[in-house]
């Protein structure tokens, strides 16, 4: 087992304890809901998330088997995005999906296909961006940066991580995932932060060394300044652009420069107008009952039994709220892993997994330059997926989604060099 799956093991003793210790509290009653169950269900499903994790992480020792798994990731990516270009061309090109594709979408998943929107082989359009943001798009972006094929072929100068880059991108966006599209562009924000530093050295070369002209190093700290200014008004105007489009693409999001102040509760009705009122509404939900039971949590999976008290009063107005809470049987989820790991297991349970989150994120910066190539592939493909991460988690709070584990398990696996290993590295 790798070192950095000892916090992990940790958090889960705290959720443990949490857990247990949340049955001396006087946990409110809902619908008859057995909180035993519910509770053995949740530990249940991080220890799910944990195997992926471990297993994950132990068995990719070698290079031999890195590459493998790189190349099962890929081959199964080209299927999926295959059958998400089929619902794209469906759609968009004939307005109407034939009875053959609800029929197989039926057998790989127990949703129906959506109106607009391609949710792959996922549950949703956003699980399905969720798949791309944790494993596929990280390591096809990596492979990219890092000018790594774990194949033989390539078309024209394209390798096939280059071209699965290219088709997940565009899968990414035709999901209309919201959520998906920010976790994307945090992926790439540690991208520009890099490039950032390239473009103001390029641009001080070209104002200041064909003229050979030396400066002071104040003078040139000013320039610095000044040209980062510009870049940065640069980078705002394409994120308000690309809002812009955005908001002419997605119905939900027709209403994203319209915030009035003269509404009651204007923030929580800005996100209603957006259609992610709702969302806001349970993390707020999941936030009182933090404030409730600051220290260890209510323990996982009982968060839900405190909605009816601590959903905020305009929560009430939303029709999804009160339809799941007076004409249906289910329990109430928070919504958010991070606003999950507060309400459940309190400062202590959040505490400890955002210091395992941590130290991965130190060791995948430390070996995002290993002399290893697969080394070296999977530990930036892990920085981009715990970028990704901050904003996944305000979308999903389920342990039992293997994405993320297989991800953080492939970033922290530690590869030793095997004979007969098929690797090369692309010449820029």
């Amino acid at each position: 087992m790798v070192e950095e799956g000892v916090p992990l093991l940790v958090f889960f003793v705290v959720a443990v304890f949490a857990t247990v210790l949340a049955n001396f509290y006087d946990i409110p009653a809902y619908k008859g809901m057995n909180t035993y169950r519910n509770a053995i269900e949740a530990l249940i499903t991080l220890v799910i998330g944990i195997i992926f994790y471990l297993l994950t992480s132990s068995y990719v020792t070698s290079e031999k088997k890195a590459t493998l798994t790189m190349r099962v990731i890929n081959w199964s990516g080209l299927v999926m995005l295959l059958w998400a270009g089929a619902q794209a061309i469906a759609w968009y090109g004939f307005g109407r999906y034939p009875q053959w594709m609800f029929d197989l979408q039926g057998i790989i998943s127990s949703r129906v296909l959506y109106r607009q929107r391609i949710n792959g082989m996922a549950l949703e359009p956003s699980w399905f961006a969720h798949q791309l943001n944790m494993v596929y798009l990280p390591i096809w972006l990596s492979a990219t940066i890092k000018k790594f094929t774990a194949h033989h072929w390539k078309l024209w100068f394209l390798s096939f991580e280059n071209l699965l880059l290219l088709g997940g991108i565009g899968a990414l966006l035709l999901t209309l995932s919201r959520v998906g599209l920010l976790g994307f562009i945090l992926m790439f924000t540690f991208l520009l932060v890099r490039l950032h530093t390239y473009f103001v050295e390029k641009i001080l070369q070209i104002l200041f060394l064909q003229k050979k002209e030396r400066i002071s190093e104040k003078r040139k700290h000013r320039f610095v300044i000044w040209i980062s200014l510009v870049l940065i008004v640069v980078y705002l105007m394409a994120i308000t652009l690309g809002l812009w489009i955005f908001s002419k693409v997605d119905p939900r999001m027709e209403s994203l420069f319209d915030f009035s102040m003269g509404k009651e509760n204007p923030l929580l009705s800005y996100f209603n107008e957006l259609s992610f009122g709702e969302r806001v509404v349970y993390w707020l939900a999941g936030w009182n009952v933090f404030t409730q039971h600051p220290l260890l949590g209510v323990g996982l999976g009982n968060a839900g039994f405190y909605f009816p008290k601590t959903i905020t009063p305009y929560g009430w107005n939303l029709i999804e709220v009160r339809r799941l809470m007076y004409r249906t049987t289910v329990l109430l989820n928070v919504k958010s892993l991070w606003a999950r790991l507060l309400a459940e297991t309190g400062l202590v349970g959040f505490s400890v997994f955002c210091g395992w989150i941590y130290s991965l994120a130190v060791k995948f910066f430390k070996r995002s330059h290993s002399q290893n190539v697969m080394e070296g592939v999977f530990s930036v493909a892990g920085i981009f997926v715990l970028f990704a991460l901050l904003a996944e988690g305000f979308s999903i709070d389920s342990f039992a989604l293997p994405y993320l584990w297989v991800a953080l398990g492939l970033a922290s696996a530690n590869f030793r060099k095997g004979e007969g290993a098929e690797l090369r590295e692309e010449n820029a």
